[in-house]
């Protein structure tokens, strides 16, 4: 997988790699039942945040990969502003980040982004995972839908998109299969 593309991660996956996909709490709401109000804030359930951290936790671990891992985080829109670059490197076995700059269309508009890209041996999964859910529910940072893991050894990518779920890559079959019979 090329790191240094001018393309963001997400299409170039979806062209090299085969695609499995998990929900991790499908079926149940983030946030509170209540009477709708437009100066209310939405509260987002604890117990959800739970359940989808447990989810993304039980699928990381199924995916077995090795300790020799690359986490890139890209930012699309170059927005970083609420020190999710320095909780990643806090998550991480990892001093040394290289950063890429460049340029992405989507529908003929051209966006500058940036790519940080992180070698490591360790990565504190726990409290990643709970960061990127709760960016898309609860907080206002950009890791939802930037943060992605690759095993170096395989090639397989672990892809937890925000609350709603993750997406496996990889050329490997097998684990495809053995991942998609895992949630059977």
């Amino acid at each position: 997988m090329d790191l240094y593309v001018n393309s963001l991660t997400n299409k170039q996956l979806n062209k090299t790699k085969i695609c499995i996909s998990f929900d991790l709490a499908a079926n149940e709401s983030p946030y509170y039942e209540m009477a709708y109000s437009e100066n209310e804030e939405l509260n987002f359930r604890p117990e959800y945040v739970d359940l989808c951290a447990k989810s993304a936790q039980n699928i990381w671990d199924k995916c077995n990969f090795s300790n020799d891992l690359t986490v890139l985080f890209e930012d699309k829109y170059n927005t970083y502003h609420k020190g999710e670059k320095e909780f990643i490197e806090n998550c991480l076995n990892s001093p040394t980040c290289f950063v890429y700059s460049f340029e992405w269309n989507d529908e003929g508009e051209k966006f500058k982004a940036t790519r940080y890209i992180w070698v490591t041996n360790k990565i504190d999964s726990k409290s990643l995972f709970r960061k990127i859910i709760l960016s898309d529910i609860g907080e206002d940072t950009v890791l939802d839908g930037a943060v992605y893991i690759i095993d170096n050894k395989t090639k397989n990518v672990f892809f937890l998109y925000d609350d709603r779920g993750v997406d496996i890559y990889s050329n490997d079959e097998k684990f495809i299969y053995k991942m998609k019979n895992y949630y059977l």
